[in-house]
């Protein structure tokens, strides 16, 4: 079980600029990162989820575009090629990796 205060890491996140893993769920890492770049074009062999926790971002999904804000949520399907881009933004998703990619 894992109780987290968003507002207080997403302000650490936010000041390190580095990810927090926060616990492994199924073989995973529930995380929070921050963005701040352009991702190259690319798709998952599972699906993925980001929550944008603070800051916005652009996500690209194969020919739709999205711009999340605060509280917004996108699930991106297995296979779908998707990128993403942001000049500093703070997502939740869970992800195979600890570290950013």
């Amino acid at each position: 079980m894992g109780f987290y205060p968003l507002d207080e890491l997403v302000e650490k996140v936010t000041r390190t600029k580095e990810d927090l893993a926060l616990q492994t769920i199924n073989g995973e890492y529930l995380k929070i990162q921050y963005f701040d770049h352009e991702a190259d074009w690319h798709s998952e062999d599972r699906d993925e989820f980001f929550i944008c926790l603070d800051g916005t971002v652009e996500f690209s999904v194969e020919d739709k575009n999205y711009v999340m804000k605060r509280g917004d949520l996108i699930v991106i399907e297995a296979g779908k090629r998707h990128r993403a881009n942001s000049s500093g933004s703070v997502l939740l998703s869970v992800e195979p990796h600890k570290k950013g990619r």
